[in-house]
């Protein structure tokens, strides 16, 4: 029984086997329907199969963009890191060229007196008093030298070694220097408080003096010769007990942002 069944499918396969290949039409009108049927039955399954593929496959294209658009992203800021830093070491570089002409057509009036020194450090203990450069008598530095910038005095030499000096600041409190008012016959003498103004010292009551006159070197202080600038008037008081006004002065140059001076080593 077993034996008839199987021979009796096998005939049937063989039978539509031949008219497949032959392309009978009512097997393939069969087929097809067959086709489309299972077509209808399966296209569900396989949307809902693939709807999640596609929301995977645009979450992993999304996060593959986000990568590639963070690499630039650093990439671009790396970039814009770099271009600062060099527009910053340009703008130094155009800072300290214009304080080297401006040195350089300083000593040119003053040829072969001048020696250019750089400010290498400040005094540990008075550190806004006195300044230390990197020049000393082996380049021909002696105390009570003038140390000046384009801009006015700074101070004088106080100690020298073989390659170092010691500046003290015309604002320390040990320092004076004989000044006049500029186009006018005032006579002063300017001198440290250890802060950031200086005080125009033994200027009469009567004296012709204003807020805004500028100060200058007389020459008579032995260390200065005369007709550097030295600072500008800001207060005068005329009020207080005495037969001298109370003066202050601010200097020309700020002493905590030295960076390069000249020492005169002849007058």
């Amino acid at each position: 029984m077993k034996n008839s069944i199987a021979i009796i499918l096998a005939i049937f396969i063989l039978i539509v086997s031949f008219l497949a290949f032959t392309n009978t039409p009512l097997v393939v009108k069969t087929f097809a329907s067959i086709k489309s049927g299972l077509g209808i039955a399966v296209g569900p399954a396989l949307r809902s199969i693939s709807s999640p593929l596609d929301v995977a496959g645009s979450i992993f294209g999304g996060y593959i963009n986000l990568i590639h658009t963070k690499k630039e992203n650093d990439i671009l800021k790396n970039r814009v890191d770099t271009l600062l830093l060099e527009n910053q070491r340009l703008s130094l570089l155009e800072r300290e060229n214009a304080r080297f002409r401006e040195l350089l057509g300083f000593t040119a009036k003053r040829p072969g007196s001048m020696i250019a020194a750089t400010v290498i450090g400040e005094d540990i203990k008075n550190w806004f008093r006195c300044i230390i450069i990197d020049k000393g008598s082996h380049q021909g530095i002696n105390r009570k030298m003038p140390v000046l910038t384009p801009k006015g005095v700074v101070g004088q030499s106080v100690e020298v070694d073989l390659w170092h000096t010691k500046v003290m600041v015309i604002n320390d409190p040990n320092s004076s220097v004989d000044v006049t008012v500029e186009g006018k016959n005032t006579r002063g003498l300017l001198e440290g408080t250890g802060e950031n103004t200086l005080k125009l010292k033994y200027v009469v009551k009567n004296d012709e003096i204003a807020v805004g006159d500028k100060l200058i070197t007389s020459g008579k202080d032995g260390v200065f010769p005369k007709g550097i600038p030295a600072g500008i008037v800001v207060t005068v008081d005329r009020n207080k007990s005495g037969i001298f006004a109370e003066v202050e002065v601010v200097p020309y140059n700020n002493f905590r942002h030295l960076d390069e001076v000249l020492v005169m080593t002849k007058q």
